[in-house]
């Protein structure tokens, strides 16, 4: 039962009729024009091309806090040092939105579980909003990726994405979301 549940979330994810005209709601549809503006510059540290944001600061990869909104920065190449993304204003040329069913189906011998077998459903059910970005100056940028683990305890009646004032606060200071009619 849990499983078509899921399933129908997923498949309702999906649909371009929950498009909304709301900027509050989670499921708004972002008209084309719209920037991200890079506030100061945001370093991607060495051997990685991502860098997380949320609560409006620099998250090491496994210190987010996935049952809240977070949003990931990426670069199109992995570099042994560092790299640095400069302050700019930055193209919004697509938004999507998807979910992602992630299931710890690893066990290990050393973990003992009190109900016997896994279920099989997932243990990570990410929301995800994508913004795919575009820079003439910074062409190794690829895009942000905002997100929230719907299956942590405490989001599992909410079952949605993101609203933006949500992917504002994980962005903070950093990055500012520009709608078209306030970019002059």
């Amino acid at each position: 039962m849990k499983a078509i549940g899921i399933g129908l979330v997923l498949l309702l994810g999906g649909c371009a009729g929950l498009e909304s005209a709301d900027p509050a709601s989670p499921y708004y549809a972002y008209s084309t024009g719209w920037m991200v503006q890079l506030n100061r510059p945001l370093t991607i540290p060495a051997d990685a091309a991502t860098v997380r944001l949320q609560y409006g600061h620099i998250v090491p990869r496994n210190s987010v806090q996935e049952h809240d909104p977070f949003c990931v920065v990426e670069l199109d190449t992995v570099r042994a040092e560092p790299q640095t993304l400069q302050p700019g204003r930055f193209e919004v040329w697509r938004v999507t939105r998807s979910v992602s069913p992630i299931t710890a189906a690893v066990k290990s011998p050393l973990i003992k579980t009190r109900h016997g077998d896994d279920d099989g459903d997932p243990s990570f059910l990410y929301f995800i909003t994508e913004f795919c970005l575009r820079d003439a100056n910074q062409p190794n940028l690829r895009g942000m990726r905002c997100a929230w683990n719907q299956m942590a305890p405490g989001n599992r009646a909410l079952m949605r994405h993101l609203a933006l004032d949500e992917i504002r606060q994980a962005l903070g200071g950093w990055m500012t979301l520009i709608p078209p009619k306030e970019r002059i």
